[in-house]
């Protein structure tokens, strides 16, 4: 079993790095792929899957779908427990890093500056700086607010990770081989293959 999870802060290069550490590892990357598998198992419609996703439910939603929530949350620990019988996979938030504890993994938290969270995010959302802060703001309370209700912890602590990477201070392409180097390090076979793949190129 060959795991690394990714907890990620919005903007800090979680939809550059995860798939391009997966395909220079060889490995797959599970993202949305685990929302597609909990509409097939919960039978919850996608835009209410996407709603509870990496959120904690809300009065409301507690008081008008009192079930819906911690059946997506159940299926959830399901659908990462079963991906995790495999090997050789990149998960990509969702509380990976807790429910997936005692596997053979290594756990990594992604951060950045400010500054640079919000040029990403302008980029990826196609937004002025405004709604680029108010995404940011929005984003890291609702994933926190996840981790507290699912998992009772404080997503923002280090000890909850094996490493911490600042993205913008080491650059998106340092931290893909950073990972890939500690990943060749902890899990010999990989690199025997990275390094005949390397050859060939």
């Amino acid at each position: 079993m060959a795991i690394i999870t990714i907890s990620r802060q919005i903007g800090a290069g979680e939809t550059s790095v995860a798939p391009a550490l997966a395909e220079r590892l060889g490995w797959e990357c599970v993202d949305n792929k685990i929302l597609d598998r909990e509409v097939e198992e919960t039978g919850i419609k996608m835009p209410y899957v996407v709603h509870y996703d990496e959120h904690a439910p809300g009065l409301l939603e507690s008081w008008s779908h009192p079930l819906e929530a911690q059946r997506y949350f159940e299926a959830l620990k399901r659908i990462m427990k079963e991906y995790a019988k495999g090997s050789g996979l990149v998960i990509v938030g969702r509380g990976g890093n807790f429910i997936l504890r005692d596997a053979d993994a290594l756990h990594v938290r992604l951060v950045a500056d400010i500054w640079f969270r919000i040029q990403r995010v302008m980029a990826v959302r196609w937004v002025n700086e405004g709604p680029a802060r108010e995404i940011i703001v929005q984003n890291d309370h609702d994933r926190a607010a996840f981790h507290r209700h699912y998992f009772k912890a404080d997503w923002n602590d280090p000890l909850n990770y094996h490493v911490v990477l600042n993205t913008s201070r080491l650059g998106i392409e340092q931290t893909i081989e950073t990972l890939a180097r500690m990943a060749r390090e902890r899990w010999n076979d990989i690199q025997e293959s990275e390094g005949e793949d390397t050859g060939k190129r």
